[in-house]
């Protein structure tokens, strides 16, 4: 099956026999500044609170990825070393507290936490981003911090080229990469077509030392990780007639991810070595996904769409630790991990949306829909070792083995009304009903089901042209990591770790307000407010005394309610008032704070890993004339604490820079070159006891682009 999705892939970047270049009648920048324009606009015009991201915005900074364009936007970030994103914290909320789509889909990702790693999608797949911070009753009710649709690209009005080669090269792994993708996009007749393919081959490395006097050690860590994707995109497009229209959207993508990692300790008063780890691991991820799509236009404006789609994600896990302990480092033995996750996700779902007109010279568009979702996710694990004599010890546990069975079925009710020429009013409720199975690799099971209500109601105010109100309320709700809910038991060497099937939903009251003032056409200001009241938020906790074995009992449970409150501010503009009609300026700043009142000691702590302060300021250049182009970033994340522990540790604020320039040599081709993590930026963790330092280093990319 590899073998055949390569082949698919190598076959979608080939541009079709006889497929010449037309001449592109507009200029490409006055086409890119076009785009952001009506992105602003469609923002502008919403009933719901969204942002919406251009293909032009995704490769300011050099970003390879969604993810790296994502941390640029208010109350987002990325947990993971400097430059690495994969798993995004919206409101710095855990992974499990956000959603991921593609083409408005939930895609199987692997993770316990349902989260999806944001560096599979390559940016020269993607059409544009929306990020919602509040859903509507038509939007799935599992996305307390918010959602992230990605729009991949879809068949344009006329033949499109695209042809892109570069490289990349990151200091501290010091090997170098390189990254191949095509596209090709047409129209032949009601057929239209597109077609795309990505191979990047990437390094990055990392340095780590510790410094731990409670244990009297120091511990230096060197890594470097190899990650191959490579993912092919067919979307088809046939319209049937005047009223109606079929869509197909495969993508299909594969990753392997290789890890080398030397861990070493010594003795921190005599600087003697006490143990050598060298750990080998490689995970191989297989994303396959089919979705279909029929929509119907009625003569009286109403919209009928049926979907459709079938998604699997697999994932192997080999993993390799040769262990020497003592003086000498002498050989101990050698460590063995594999695991085998496979995750299936299929989806059908009907919704009608129809405009009517409603007393006092109301107009309104009726929205209503049903949903059904069904998921399993496999897992399986083995351990073993091999003594320096060849002696195979199985080490394996039953319970890390299992599998999880849920069914949601949904259905919605929405009224988008426009009360006035001002006043734009969006009530619905959406209700899902969860059946859950859950059973564990020693045989023990469990079963969760429930039904969910969530209300919410969305307002905006046009206060003059170019200020608006906005103000939203509503419910939505954090469904348990996977493996927290099967009734697992681990016995590990200084603790007892068990599941919890009563586990029960996080569930969240949301509401925010703010004003937007638009400035022409790419210009905005915005300044606003949120307050989030979670009830029963998730975290693994010693819940006493394990009675066959004597140790601490750890499970998760639901700890507490949650209240996070804060502000945020965000503006683009140009220079064009002090003479730099080429220059923009974007900044962003998010201040916020969130607590938990644990329910167990009544106490109140912030929670866990949640930065209070998020800011983003960028610096375009973009010189029509002459073709050159050039970004400055920088990103902070503000101080990190985790006081589930004793002693509270604590991550000390973080700042990136990135830069990017490019050039444009004639119509359609260009040459680019950035950095992310400019200055190499140093991450510490300490809790008074033990302090972690951490260094990624710079990656630099590098290439050659066509568009025609």
């Amino acid at each position: 099956m590899t073998t055949i999705r390569l082949l698919l892939t190598a076959a979608m970047m080939l541009e079709p026999a006889g497929a010449y270049a037309q001449e592109v009648m507009l200029d490409e920048v006055v086409v890119a500044v076009d785009a952001e324009a009506r992105a602003l606009e469609e923002r502008r015009e919403s009933a719901t609170s969204k942002t919406v991201i251009t293909r032009k915005e995704m490769g300011e900074l050099g970003g390879q990825t969604a993810a790296d364009v994502l941390r640029r936007l208010p109350r987002l970030f990325f947990s993971g070393p400097p430059s690495t994103n994969k798993d995004i914290r919206m409101n710095g909320l855990d992974k499990e507290f956000q959603n991921i789509l593609i083409n408005g889909n939930r895609p199987p990702g692997g993770g316990e936490k349902r989260e999806f790693a944001l560096d599979r999608i390559p940016v020269e797949q993607i059409e544009r981003m929306e990020v919602y911070k509040s859903p509507n009753a038509s939007h799935d009710a599992d996305a307390v911090a918010g959602f992230v649709n990605i729009i991949l690209k879809r068949p344009p009005q006329e033949r499109s080229i695209s042809v892109s080669a570069g490289g990349s090269l990151n200091d501290r792994a010091r090997r170098l990469g390189d990254k191949l993708t095509a596209g090709f996009g047409d129209r032949f007749g009601p057929l239209g077509l597109q077609a795309g393919g990505t191979r990047n081959d990437e390094f990055r490395g990392k340095d780590k030392t510790v410094s731990d006097s409670a244990r009297n050690e120091t511990e230096s860590e060197t890594e470097v990780v190899r990650t191959l994707t490579t993912s092919g995109l067919l979307d088809l497009e046939l319209r049937l007639g005047e009223r109606d229209r079929l869509s197909l959207h495969p993508l299909l993508s594969d990753q392997t991810e290789s890890k080398d990692k030397d861990r070493l300790v010594k003795n921190r008063a005599t600087g003697a070595n006490k143990s050598l780890n060298r750990e080998r691991e490689v995970k191989y991820a297989t994303l396959e996904s089919f979705a279909a799509d029929w929509e119907h236009r009625f003569k009286g404006g109403s919209v009928l769409k049926l979907e459709g789609s079938w998604a699997m994600n697999e994932e192997n896990k080999e993993k390799k630790t040769a262990q020497f302990t003592g003086a000498a480092l002498p050989f101990t033995k050698d460590l063995f991990e594999d695991e085998r996750k496979q995750d299936r996700d299929r989806t059908a779902a009907v919704e009608l949306k129809s405009p009517w007109s409603g007393p006092w010279r109301t107009e309104h568009a009726l929205s209503m829909g049903l949903k059904w979702r069904d998921k399993d996710r496999r897992v399986n694990k083995s351990n073993w070792e091999i003594s320096p004599a060849g002696v195979r010890t199985d080490k394996t546990v039953a319970d890390d083995s299992y599998r999880v069975d849920e069914t949601i079925v949904a259905a919605f009710i929405m009224d988008e009304a426009s009360l006035t020429e001002k006043l734009v009013l969006t009530p619905g409720v959406r209700v899902e009903a969860t059946d859950g199975g859950y059973r564990s690799g020693g045989g023990r099971s469990a079963r969760g089901d429930f039904v969910d209500w969530n209300p919410s109601i969305h307002a905006l105010y046009r206060v003059r042209d170019s200020l608006q109100a906005r103000a939203s309320a509503g419910r939505t709700i954090s469904r348990p990591a996977f493996r927290d809910k099967v009734p697992t038991r681990s016995v590990k060497a200084d603790k007892v770790e068990e599941g919890n099937p009563d586990l029960d939903a996080a569930r969240s009251v949301n509401v925010e307000a703010g004003l937007e003032q638009y400035l022409g056409k790419n210009g905005l200001i915005a300044a606003g407010g949120f307050y989030k009241r979670i009830n029963g938020v998730i975290e693994k906790q010693t819940t006493g005394i394990d009675a066959p074995t004597g140790l601490p009992l750890v499970r998760p449970r639901n700890a507490g309610a949650a209240d996070v409150v804060g502000a945020e501010f965000e503006a683009k503009t140009t220079l064009e008032l002090i003479g730099l009609p080429e220059a923009t300026v974007l900044a962003n700043y998010t201040r916020q704070y969130a607590h938990v009142k644990d329910a167990a000691t009544g106490q109140r702590r912030r929670l866990k890993d949640n930065p209070e302060d998020i800011a983003n300021l960028i610096g375009r250049w973009d010189a029509a004339g002459s073709g050159f182009s050039a970004s400055v970033g920088l990103n902070y994340v503000g101080e990190m604490v985790d006081e589930t522990i004793a002693p509270t540790k604590v991550t000390a604020p973080f700042l990136q820079w990135d830069a990017s320039v490019k050039q444009r040599l004639g119509r359609g081709v260009s040459v680019y070159a950035s950095v992310l993590n400019l200055f190499d930026e140093l991450k510490v963790k300490d809790d008074g006891l033990r302090r972690e330092e951490e260094r990624a280093g710079r990656t630099f990319y590098f290439g050659l682009s066509m568009e025609f």
